[in-house]
């Protein structure tokens, strides 16, 4: 895949991707819940340019050259 910012190839790497945690919005019920960023985050792999790190994950293949 090639990077859609500077046009060099991307190779696989890693990346942080965001969690989320809910709260609910009245005390007692578990609906509705107002959902927030936060946690831990977690590890994904990506495809990540070396020249200047965008990174891709998720099979998002719209870029993809061959």
């Amino acid at each position: 895949m090639i990077c859609r910012k500077c046009n060099t190839l991307m190779g696989p790497g890693k990346a942080l991707e965001q969690t989320y945690t809910g709260t609910p919005d009245f005390p007692g019920d578990t609906h509705p819940v107002t959902m927030s960023p936060g946690g831990p985050g977690r590890l994904a792999a990506c495809l990540k340019c070396p020249t200047c790190g965008y990174s891709v994950t998720g099979g998002d293949h719209r870029d993809r050259r061959e």
